[in-house]
């Protein structure tokens, strides 16, 4: 599977599915998590005794072992008939290579972010969706791969905050610091703040979507001389709905009222590449999502 670049100038209205079918049903996989496309091959996959359901094992791959996922499994779906030929998507998010096994593959559908629907906030807690999309006439759910991948290794959603970090809280005021922290996954904004909060970061405002971050941002310090920006950081993610991460922080860096304000761009997907598109609107820093030490790091250079 050959990807191709999706962000058009600083950011896009844009966002590009992979719709995969798990038995007969449709669902969506974010295209830049997506490394490739393989057929399924048994011989190729080794199983691991002793591992929960929804693990069929490692499967080799560039002759590296990596992860293997059935998604069926994972989604309590069971199969209604034998597939001759099953498909794997290998996916790369959060500095890790994983694989997760479907029924076969659809098509790519590129869509204006209008038409994402977020998933009910009731459902957020246990689900692996992070919302749906109509296409053709028909209801797609977005898988929430980093959810899913969680449920069986935690340590690449977010990692623990180490000791240092913990005891620095005593010698820095990190209290005093207001996090603006705009992601669109609920796994992954919870988890966050989470850490966050344990550091000794408590003025923290989550928001789900750039547009929401943005309009916080210009309500509270836009032509007001009196509040203090630089100690204000925006945390951002890159893709989500509304306003993705890139338009924020340019409309942010753009902006005589708000250009002070020391934005992170927070992502599963940081490479030279995006790192390259991030220097371009003057993000401050980027940093791979599971590294919450050197998030928070960057953050006490701030207090």
């Amino acid at each position: 599977m050959n990807k191709q670049d999706t962000t058009f100038g600083t950011g896009t209205k844009e966002m590009e599915l992979l719709t995969i079918l798990v038995d007969d049903q449709l669902f969506g996989v974010n295209v830049d998590k997506v490394q490739s496309i393989v057929l399924y091959d048994p011989e190729l996959v080794t199983s691991l005794p002793g591992t929960q359901s929804g693990i069929s094992g490692m499967l080799l791959y560039r002759n590296k072992t990596i992860p293997l996922l059935d998604l069926s499994q994972i989604l309590d779906i069971d199969l209604k008939q034998k597939f001759d030929k099953e498909i794997i998507v290998v996916t790369e998010f959060n500095k890790t290579i994983n694989s997760f096994k479907a029924q076969g593959v659809n098509r790519i559908y590129r869509l204006p972010w209008k038409e994402f629907i977020p998933l009910d906030h009731l459902f957020e807690d246990n689900s692996f969706f992070t919302g749906s999309v109509n296409v053709d006439d028909t209801q797609v759910l977005i898988l929430d791969l980093e959810h899913i991948l969680a449920e069986f290794f935690p340590e690449t959603l977010i990692e623990q905050i180490s000791q240092e970090n913990l005891d620095q809280a005593t010698f820095v005021q990190r209290e005093n610091l207001e996090i603006v922290f705009a992601e669109d996954s609920p796994t992954m904004r919870k988890a966050v703040v989470k850490q966050l909060q344990t550091a000794g970061f408590q003025n923290i405002k989550p928001f789900v979507n750039g547009g929401q971050a943005l309009d916080h941002l210009i309500q509270k310090y836009k032509n007001n001389s009196d509040k203090n920006i630089k100690n204000v950081v925006l945390i951002s993610d890159i893709d989500m709905p509304v306003l993705d991460g890139l338009t924020l922080c340019h409309q942010v860096k753009t902006d005589p009222d708000l250009k002070d304000i020391y934005v992170v761009m927070f992502s599963s997907l940081i490479n030279e590449q995006m790192i390259t598109k991030c220097n371009k609107i003057n993000a401050d820093f980027c940093i791979n999502k599971p590294e919450i030490n050197q998030l928070i790091n960057i953050m006490d250079k701030r207090c």
